[in-house]
């Protein structure tokens, strides 16, 4: 959450392959609504990129 200057109290990580590029994450906690950032670094083949999602949650 950018405006709170600090990330997730969890490790989120991924848990299981569901097939066709789709992937399990477990262990995200959101504490309260508004501006979240996630990133997500994803390595294949010996490459890693990095992937964000910006989300506003709701209460």
């Amino acid at each position: 959450m950018p405006q709170h200057l600090h990330g997730l109290p969890t490790r989120p990580r991924v848990t299981a392959h569901l097939g066709n590029g789709d992937y399990l994450v477990e262990g995200v906690k959101f504490q309260m609504g508004g501006w979240w950032v996630m990133d997500f670094d994803i390595t294949a083949g010996g490459r890693t990129e990095r992937v964000r999602f910006h989300l506003q949650l709701k209460k």
